[in-house]
């Protein structure tokens, strides 16, 4: 890429003032951009990491970039939201990083970006999306769906317009009114799998398919979930060509991985206000984040098609999943069993939980010799970057400390079924597989599980995709936690591991009788009821446990009958 020497395109005013800077909209011809990326799961996320980066890279490089623009897709009804207010907005909306000590003390950063194009909503025209993916310049297709995002079986309507596709039908000529109904409940994958399907009928190369959620081989798992998709395809309904079209989905299109890294929470209305009473600015949802993001990319693109987001701070790698282990582990796993424990502290931000002395020393203690030490041990690590592990799980409570980010514990417990089992799971699998003790996991599942039945007993809503499967243990004669810790699409093999079942029940019980941070001392000091001395190796004679431990197992059965993982991503409640 080159410096674009047009004055236009590069023309941007920096305003400042002592607590605050703005980088004003890229003074450009709107009319110029394009759209060359067509984005699922349009979020804060989104907004504040995928769209920044790109946003440089117009500021850097017009001419080169203007091609790679965004439109997003939203398929859920919440989405019309996010689709009114940026259309309100011409597309537009602030960035707002802010870091300081003290709410008083913060200082912001604005940046004004200008690189989404457009928004559709695929249940007002299921077709006009598939027309939009199907278009030869949308080279890639990316994700921020979150993990149970992947879960989401097809449905009717998907199979009708991968069907349609197949057949040639989707084009202009179709009226909307013409469509069964059942399209508008098209999915995600059942979305893009119909618009390869009309590349495939019309022979046109397909787009990549990038996933930006935190999960571990996003790339692996996104192209397992379309295989699969493709694979169950009915000889019966699609004929012989899905043989030919399956194979177009699993050797022609790329999944690449990807690491990415920023934390933004949820937008408040205070926050909309605090902009406007320190900057001027009024917007109605502005994105409010860290100033830190990263992101680490696969470099495994259809005919190499991307823009070059390395010249604006993003790594482009042949192997993410290092940078991926590394960050997934020592920062969500972390800021997972952080919330749980600080929220029965009766910490409401994470700021006040990674300060407070119990709760610091607890993550420091997990982060060393549980997390990392299992890290260090993964086949899929890099030998270079375990020396950078200390440094990094520092740098990651350095961030968490931040004030002015004003995350909230509640948001972090979110989503915590797919969460450990996606994150977490691995980590206490592997460690009991090393023979280590993974004490510090089991009081992070006791917090989770105190925090489940505070929730229940309260009438609070546990906001989780599983709610039902995760919440039914704390009801009257629900079991308790027993029943909670039965639940293998949560615990997989550690739902047989009475070694581990063990060591959460008497963290629990510690909880319940000496409270949360009498807890957390027990844990950082080795006393208390558990014991980091046995733990690790209660596995070897236990006789619930069938099979044996593998690093990255997901189910406790014998190697040779494990499902394939994208088979199995089905919703949790039937």
């Amino acid at each position: 890429f080159t410096r674009s020497r047009s004055a236009p395109h590069a023309a941007h005013t920096m305003a400042s003032t002592r607590a605050f800077t703005r980088r004003e909209a890229l003074a450009c011809d709107r009319a110029a951009l394009r759209t060359g990326i067509v984005h699922f799961g349009v979020g804060g996320f989104h907004r504040s990491h995928q769209q920044a980066y790109l946003d440089d890279l117009l500021r850097l490089d017009f001419d080169a970039a203007k091609d790679w623009c965004y439109t997003g897709v939203g398929v859920l009804e919440w989405d019309v939201k996010m689709r009114d207010y940026l259309k309100n907005n011409d597309w537009q909306y602030p960035i707002v990083s802010r870091v300081g000590p003290t709410a008083e003390d913060m200082t912001m950063d604005v940046q004004d970006v200008v690189t989404m194009r457009d928004m559709q909503l695929s249940f007002e025209d299921p077709v006009a999306t598939v027309r939009l993916l199907a278009a030869p310049t949308t080279k890639i297709v990316s994700l921020t769906i979150t993990e149970f995002g992947y879960r989401v079986p097809l449905n009717e309507g998907d199979y009708k317009l991968i069907e349609m596709a197949l057949e040639g039908s989707v084009d202009a000529d179709l009226a909307s009114e013409n469509v069964d109904p059942a399209c508008a409940k098209a999915t995600v994958f059942g979305l893009m799998l119909a618009a390869l399907a009309a590349r495939f009928k019309a022979g046109v190369r397909p787009f990549t398919v990038m996933s930006c959620d935190n999960l571990p081989h996003n790339g692996d798992v996104a192209k397992k979930r379309m295989t699969a998709a493709t694979n169950a395809l009915s000889a019966e309904r699609f004929g012989s060509v899905r043989e030919d079209f399956a194979r177009f989905v699993e050797e022609e299109v790329k999944y690449p991985s990807t690491m990415v890294d920023r934390i933004t929470p949820a937008t408040s209305p205070q926050d909309i206000i605090d902009l406007k009473a320190k900057t001027g600015i009024e917007d109605e949802w502005p994105v409010m984040c860290e100033p830190y993001k990263h992101w680490v990319i696969e470099d495994n693109f259809v005919d190499d098609e991307r823009p070059a987001w390395e010249t604006v701070g993003a790594v482009v790698v042949k192997d993410v999943i290092p940078h991926e282990l590394m960050k997934v582990r020592l920062l969500n796993v972390t800021h997972s069993a952080m919330c749980y424990a600080g929220i029965l502290a009766g910490l409401t931000h994470v700021h006040e939980a990674v300060t407070h002395g119990k709760l610091r020393a607890y993550l420091e203690t997990l982060m060393r010799d549980e997390i990392s030490a299992t890290l260090a041990r993964n086949p899929g690590m890099d030998p270079a970057l375990i020396p950078t592990f200390d440094a990094y799980g520092e740098s990651v409570l350095k961030r968490f400390e931040n004030v002015a980010v004003k995350d909230q514990l509640d948001r972090i417990a979110m989503d915590g079924s797919e969460k450990f089992r996606v994150q977490g799971r691995a980590v206490v699998t592997e460690g009991l597989a090393d023979e280590r003790s993974v004490r510090g996991f089991a009081l992070f599942v006791a917090t989770w599980a105190h925090f489940l039945k505070k929730a229940v007993e309260n009438g609070d809503k546990v906001k989780d995709a599983s709610a039902q499967l995760v919440s039914a243990p704390w009801t009257v004669n629900g079991g308790g936690l027993e029943a909670f810790l039965d639940v293998e699409e949560v615990f997989g093999v550690l739902a047989q591991h009475e070694g581990f079942r063990s060591a959460v029940a008497r963290e629990f019980d510690d909880i319940e009788q000496s409270g949360v941070e009498a807890t957390l001392l027990g844990y950082i000091f080795g006393a208390g009821n558990n014991s980091n001395g046995d733990l690790a190796n209660a596995h070897r004679d236990v006789s619930r446990v069938s099979g044996s431990f593998h690093a990255l197992d997901e189910v406790c059965i014998p190697e040779e009958a494990q499902p394939d993982e994208a088979v199995a991503f089905v919703p949790l409640e039937a």
